[in-house]
């Protein structure tokens, strides 16, 4: 592994941990620690890109390529961190909230559509699905997480399909079946 490294690389490596971990040395001596809290306008970024090798049969090699960056402000001393923290805890009622504005983007009753999903994921166990079976669970479940006062249609869809073991009710008020949509695309990834 360590092979092809030079030794100028194996050293600026060390000295880079040295000033990330340890900012004082063995003698005494304490290296600023400008990694941590660099000065200016320090900004930290990712950049990500995908490329896929296209087969055109031609003098150059040609690739489909896509780019994704980010860049976030980071801080430049420890009295800047907000408390509390800027993104506070999500509750099921925002995330719901999100999907029915999503759901009535496409020009479907949003809440209607989402609770006939609820009563759907009760109604069809997701256990034996792993872990995609498990996030429709968590998400789809109301009773898995705290009560909350606001969700209480997507309670009762829940407990309808317990009581009930069917969701015709739900099936007459949204044509969509959001579960059906999902089960299609993982039908289709399964090699």
């Amino acid at each position: 592994m360590w092979c092809g490294v030079g030794i100028n690389s194996v050293i600026l490596f060390g000295a880079v941990v040295i000033v990330l971990f340890g900012s004082t040395l063995e003698d005494g001596v304490t290296i600023p620690n400008y990694i941590h809290f660099p000065r200016g306008n320090p900004y930290v970024g990712m950049f990500v890109a995908i490329a896929i090798p296209l087969d055109l049969r031609g003098p150059a090699d040609v690739f489909f390529s896509m780019n994704f960056e980010s860049s976030y402000p980071l801080p430049q001393n420890q009295t800047q961190f907000n408390y509390p923290p800027i993104i506070g805890s999500t509750t099921r009622q925002m995330i719901y909230g999100y999907l029915e504005s999503k759901i009535n983007s496409y020009g479907y009753p949003g809440k209607e559509c989402l609770q006939r999903a609820v009563c759907e994921a009760t109604e069809y166990t997701t256990k034996n699905y792993g872990v995609l079976g498990d996030i429709v669970h968590i998400l789809l479940a109301p009773s898995t997480s705290k009560k909350e006062s606001n969700i209480t249609d997507y309670l009762e869809a829940e407990e309808f399909a317990r009581k009930q073991g069917h969701c015709k009710k739900f099936r007459e008020n949204c044509k969509l079946s959001i579960l059906n949509l999902i089960s299609k695309v993982t039908s289709k990834i399964k090699v």
